[in-house]
């Protein structure tokens, strides 16, 4: 099998998708399409279990997908919190614990790369679960944008158990990657 079409497998094809459903749920939400653009994300937050799921049970795993993935995630949530912060929809002090924690985490991964000369990353549990509200929250404040969902009194505590999990999570990754550094 040609190498590009190991690497455009199944998998990857759908976080590709994802990446591409990226300015769709942006432009959905600016054009006050609450309620699609909810079914959009809901899609996509979706497709990146699925690909995941796929890469494994197929065997299909590969270092674009290993790159892409996260990207896309990312891409996603960061595009559609920002845009959420933008309708007021969403504080912008918890955005902005969202960013500062990815880019202490990227920083951190950069530096560390740069010293030991390579980089494997394997996300925390912890890591994980504040991802996953991270995707819960923005669709909770669409659904509830959407008014699909009354959650307007559930929203604030949402916002600090998310900023809760992103200072943890982001000193956790501080943590690990410090005493890695340390041993080099």
């Amino acid at each position: 099998m040609h190498p590009i079409a190991r690497q455009l497998n199944i998998p990857n094809s759908i976080t590709l998708l994802r990446l591409i459903l990226v300015p769709v749920v942006v432009w959905l939400l600016t054009v006050g399409y609450y309620d699609w653009a909810l079914w959009v994300f809901i899609a996509a937050a979706l497709s990146d279990a699925l690909d995941g799921f796929l890469a494994r049970i197929l065997n299909q795993r590969t270092e674009l997908g290993a790159t892409l993935d996260p990207i896309a995630d990312k891409l996603m949530l960061l595009s559609t919190l920002a845009v959420l912060v933008w309708l007021t929809l969403l504080p912008g002090w918890l955005l902005g614990a969202i960013v500062v924690r990815d880019a202490v985490i990227i920083g951190g991964a950069l530096a560390y790369r740069r010293r030991a000369g390579h980089l494997e990353v394997a996300p925390t549990w912890l890591g994980k679960l504040h991802t996953l509200l991270e995707f819960a929250l923005a669709g909770l404040v669409i659904a509830d944008a959407a008014t699909l969902l009354p959650l307007t009194a559930w929203l604030a505590p949402l916002f600090y158990l998310v900023l809760f999990t992103a200072l943890t999570s982001g000193a956790q990754y501080v943590w690990l990657w410090g005493r890695r550094a340390a041993t080099l």
